[in-house]
């Protein structure tokens, strides 16, 4: 099967997150058919799991955390039960350990906390929109959205320049990995993570990363094999999420009746990130797995089982989004699912809304009429949940 023969109706019995036919073009009449034909479908990938499809029951699963437990694993695919895929902390934790993991990750992210972020961001924009001035012709995704949450979680961990290219390179290849090549490639980025925290223990600066390694957390410091786990949570989130987010920003205000709207009104920079969150979510689904048998609108869903919540799908729901396939400037009340919902909520949403607003500020206050200019290209499905785009063509001309 060709990737144009990706039908629809191939979602209701067989939906696979980690199959490559997947694109930007196909997904949302995938998930549509999928809400169309009721609340809840089985898979037969993966040894079989269910998806959750509509906006009211993603959101109320993501509320039971006791029934639909993050502990397992939250891709479709992987279990807890395979040494080689240590759980992330502290989304991949339910109470009481989740609650100790995020009360000491999410300090730097907490909301009180972005004005410290402000001016660096700007003046990281501002310095590749100098970059960009002298090429002409750029990448919205490598160019401009890559190199921003880069820089900034290096500050927040302490990295040096060399570290950080470093770390760039490991995380690309854990989120462009498929499920034979992930465990390698999972190894390789939790080496790293060690030689960095074993160099805080031994010699901690300033930075968060040596506060997490060396500071007492309810009593006790973390173990070695708990600083990985947070580590790699944050490093990940912090790097495919951001950069889909400017990417896609960008992308819908190069439409000129959003950039003259934009222009004419400046205070809509929030609206129309958060109807892009909507639009174009970075993150299509988290799995969680049932702790118990449950029925969720009417569909019986056994214990034991790995389920899908379609964050994406939820987003596009008509029922709780009226026209949901437009970008609406308009759209007031845009409870999106984009940052998840319940106790795991991003805690890095805050900054990833920062940089967004930030990024398109700067980018109207110097190219005011950038152009999109050439093919759009998307990412896919990578690793099983989230999709942006690999490439955005643009001119500042």
């Amino acid at each position: 099967m060709n990737q144009s023969d990706l039908a629809p109706e191939w979602g209701l019995d067989h939906f696979d997150p980690w199959d490559r036919r997947i694109t930007y073009g196909n997904i949302w009449e995938i998930y549509k058919k999928m809400r169309e034909k009721g609340p809840a479908h089985f898979s037969d990938a993966h040894n079989g799991f269910w998806s959750i499809v509509s906006y009211k029951d993603i959101k109320a699963a993501a509320r039971d955390h006791r029934t639909f437990s993050s502990a397992s694993g939250t891709s479709i695919g992987e279990h807890h039960s395979d040494p080689s895929t240590p759980p992330k902390a502290p989304i991949e934790y339910d109470p009481p350990d989740h609650t100790r993991f995020r009360k000491a990750v999410q300090e730097p992210f907490l909301p009180r906390k972005m004005e410290d972020f402000n001016k660096g961001i700007r003046a990281t924009v501002r310095e590749l929109l100098d970059q960009i001035s002298e090429m002409g012709s750029f990448d919205i995704v490598h160019d401009l959205a890559e190199p921003v949450p880069q820089e900034v979680l290096s500050k927040i961990l302490g990295f040096d320049e060399e570290t950080k290219e470093k770390n760039r390179d490991l995380v690309l290849k854990v989120v462009t990995a498929d499920l034979v090549a992930k465990q390698q490639a999972w190894k390789n980025f939790h080496a790293f993570l060690r030689e960095e925290i074993r160099k805080r223990q031994a010699n901690p600066g300033d930075d968060f990363l040596s506060h997490l390694c060396v500071d007492e957390f309810e009593g006790a410091r973390f173990a070695e094999s708990e600083l990985v786990s947070m580590l790699a949570a944050l490093a990940l989130a912090g790097h495919h999420t951001a950069i889909n987010g400017i990417s896609s920003v960008l992308r819908r205000v190069a439409n000129d009746s959003i950039r003259n709207a934009y222009i004419s009104d400046r205070s809509l920079g929030t609206r129309i990130v958060e109807e892009t969150l909507r639009c174009d979510p970075p993150i299509h689904l988290e799995a969680r797995t049932t702790t118990e048998a449950v029925e969720v609108d009417g569909v019986k869903i056994p214990a034991n089982v790995q389920v899908a919540l379609l964050y994406a799908s939820g987003n596009h729901d008509q029922a709780e989004f009226p026209d949901p396939e437009r970008f609406d400037l308009n759209r007031a009340a845009n409870q999106h699912l984009s940052f998840g919902h319940g106790i795991h909520t991003c805690f890095g949403m805050h900054l990833a809304r920062l940089e967004m607003n930030i990024v398109l500020d700067e980018m109207i206050n110097r190219f005011p009429h950038y152009q999109l200019d050439g093919p759009q290209i998307d990412s896919g499905m990578v690793y099983g949940h989230h999709m942006g785009w690999e490439s955005i063509p643009a001119t500042i001309e």
